[in-house]
């Protein structure tokens, strides 16, 4: 099934976002609001349905919008009624934000998936009325060695992320950062989250 064979069948239907991979739309379908994300061009059909395989993985472990659809070139997933990170995150609210998301970014550890991008979270991460928070674009995510969404997440919190948390030792999370790239204990993981005042 391709877009255009529901496309009619969509309330609503409007226009959200533009990619280089993908065209990203909001309308209401079998009486869902959904997120549809189309491939620009038949040459990113894979990318998108990769992102499909990959969401279907990571929604098993509360993580992105919930996939309702896959269709030959599209993927329908729940929409999120969120802000990207950059326009929510505050001193207020950083401290919940930030521990949501190295704890994501450590069961994406766990399950073998590379997010990407998690070393500048300013888009790929949205954040709703109740600071839930939600990875999008899993489109360059990738499978296989060398996971590294803890590592890249605490990039940002050493480059951006540190003014929204209480004062820590930069250098020691540099030292412990390192330990857990050689060796991903949840011991290790749980030593970045002492550091940082993040409870387990």
């Amino acid at each position: 099934m391709k877009f255009d064979k529901i496309k009619d069948k969509i309330k609503d239907l409007k226009l959200i976002g533009k990619g280089w991979r993908g065209n990203v739309y909001r309308g209401i379908y079998e009486g869902k609001d959904l997120a549809f994300k189309v491939a620009s061009d038949p040459q990113f059909i894979p990318n998108i349905q990769k992102e499909g395989k990959i969401l279907k993985i990571v929604n098993k472990e509360g993580i992105g919008g919930r996939l309702f659809l896959t269709g030959e070139d599209f993927i329908a997933y729940d929409f999120i009624e969120g802000k990207p990170l950059n326009e929510v995150i505050n001193e207020k609210n950083g401290r919940i934000i930030i521990s949501k998301l190295l704890k994501q970014a450590r069961i994406l550890d766990k399950s073998g998936i590379n997010k990407e991008e998690l070393h500048r979270p300013y888009k790929n991460v949205l954040v709703d009325k109740n600071l839930n928070v939600y990875l999008i674009d899993f489109e360059r995510a990738r499978m296989g060695k060398n996971i590294q969404n803890v590592n890249q997440f605490l990039q940002y919190i050493l480059n951006e992320g540190y003014k929204y948390l209480p004062p820590f030792d930069k250098n020691k999370l540099i030292e412990l950062a390192k330990e857990y790239k050689k060796n991903k204990t949840e011991e290790n993981f749980k030593k970045i989250l002492g550091l940082l005042g993040i409870e387990d």
